[in-house]
């Protein structure tokens, strides 16, 4: 079995979890966005533990936030990428190109840090408001689509 084949079944798996999880709408839908919020985050290798301390902070599911920070754990280079990029905006300077075994030296974090802080900020309330509100809306039509359901067998 190849490698690509494992991935798909991985992703299909947490997948079909967190399509079985019985909440209520919106704490599902927190919890899926902070769990992908927090790839965002400067939690360095924390950040299912990062999804979970928020979504219980905030009354979100915390299965969904751990389920949905391991299925983007893929993309954190591109998260950070996008940390960085956002950061160099916000301050207007222009990115340097560092390559990616700079980012185990301290010189790299001295230069970048206050860039790759802010990009992370920034990122992970767009990122939340990004995965919330269409999360909630699909597990309202999974609710009513239930109750439907139930209405017809009965």
């Amino acid at each position: 079995m190849t490698a690509w084949i494992r991935f798909k079944r991985f992703l299909r798996f947490h997948y079909l979890r967190l399509r079985r999880l019985k909440d209520q709408p919106e704490p599902l839908a927190r919890g899926v966005a902070f769990g992908f919020a927090s790839g965002f985050g400067p939690f360095f290798g924390l950040g299912l533990v990062a999804a979970w301390a928020f979504a219980a902070l905030f009354r979100g599911n915390r299965t969904a936030a751990v389920i949905t920070a391991v299925l983007f754990k893929w993309a954190i280079p591109l998260f950070i990428t996008a940390n960085l990029a956002v950061g160099s905006l916000v301050w207007g300077q222009p990115l340097h190109h560092a390559n990616v075994h700079d980012l185990r030296h301290a010189h790299f974090w001295k230069d970048m840090g206050v860039f790759f802080v802010t990009g992370s900020a920034i990122n992970m309330v767009i990122s939340y408001v990004v995965a919330y509100f269409p999360v909630l809306h699909w597990a309202n039509q999974r609710r009513l689509a239930k109750r439907a359901l139930q209405t017809n067998l009965e």
